[in-house]
């Protein structure tokens, strides 16, 4: 499961798998460079299994969450009105993804969280298994019926109490946090990609993040748009060049499954740099 929504993230392989099966139609390219592309394809694959294999195995509670995010039925919701667009599995973080989270909890001894985009729950409950008792997970949703979903699919688990989910837009649920001087050890951004810039400006702006925190962006690759330029999708690399704007601020890229950002404040990072 865990690999088949790497793959679904993985858009130079589905162009290659694509350019595999018009070569083999075509009739016209020879057999040896179809199998030294095909090579290729299985070489991703094998990669991915193995790192899915490599990886800790989730919970009880969120493998089902999983598995109702693969197997629901998500254009009914949508032509039921309940959800605003037709969701689906490829706005699942995935377990690598989910097991990076947790890690990245625990190496932070984070106490307090705040997520951006809630969906089915998967990834706030990742990170809320590894907070402490007293540990608190602020998760940010503007569909109520992802919330009631993700309520529902979490219910299972004790971890539960430590998230708190607020409804409404990210914006206007982040600026009101600001007022009231409220601080994060960890911010993970996996929301509408539309407000990553003004909330990444206002997160470090307005010092929602703790001293020594860590801001995670999701989706840093848009999908391929990163790299892709007939994808026309000029939010990656607007994000690129507004985290690189940020001033005293250390940012790294990791590929993982569609790309995820890791952003700190220079001083956390660099001691005594000359």
């Amino acid at each position: 499961m865990a690999t088949r929504s790497r793959e679904s993230k993985n858009v130079p392989l589905k162009e290659l798998e694509a350019g595999i099966q018009q070569a083999e139609a075509s009739g016209t390219v020879a057999p040896e460079i179809i199998q030294k592309l095909s090579s290729a394809r299985d070489m991703f694959h094998r990669r991915d299994e193995f790192t899915a294999q490599a990886c800790c195995d989730h919970s009880t509670t969120c493998e089902k969450i999983e598995e109702e995010t693969y197997t629901r039925d998500w254009k009914a919701d949508f032509d039921q009105g309940k959800a605003p667009v037709e969701f689906g599995a490829r706005y699942l973080c995935g377990k690598e993804v989910g097991q990076f989270l947790k890690s990245m909890v625990s190496i932070q001894r984070a106490k307090r969280i705040l997520e951006i985009g809630l969906f089915t729950g998967y990834s706030a409950l990742c990170m809320a298994e590894a907070l402490p008792d007293d540990g608190e997970l602020v998760s940010l949703e503007i569909c109520e019926h992802l919330k009631n979903l993700a309520e529902d699919l979490m219910k299972e688990s004790h971890h539960t109490k430590k998230i708190k989910i607020i409804l409404g837009p990210a914006i206007e649920s982040v600026k009101k946090m600001v007022e009231s001087k409220e601080k994060f050890d960890m911010i993970f951004l996996d929301g509408d990609k539309a407000d990553y810039i003004p909330l990444v400006k206002m997160i470090f702006e307005m010092d929602l993040l703790s001293a020594g925190g860590t801001l995670l962006i999701d989706n840093a690759y848009h999908m391929g748009g990163a790299f892709d330029p007939s994808l026309n999708r000029p939010i990656p690399h607007q994000l690129r060049d507004c985290i690189k704007a940020l001033p005293n601020v250390h940012a790294i890229l990791l590929s993982m499954s569609d790309g995820i950002w890791m952003v700190r404040r220079m001083e956390d990072v660099e001691r005594d740099t000359i």
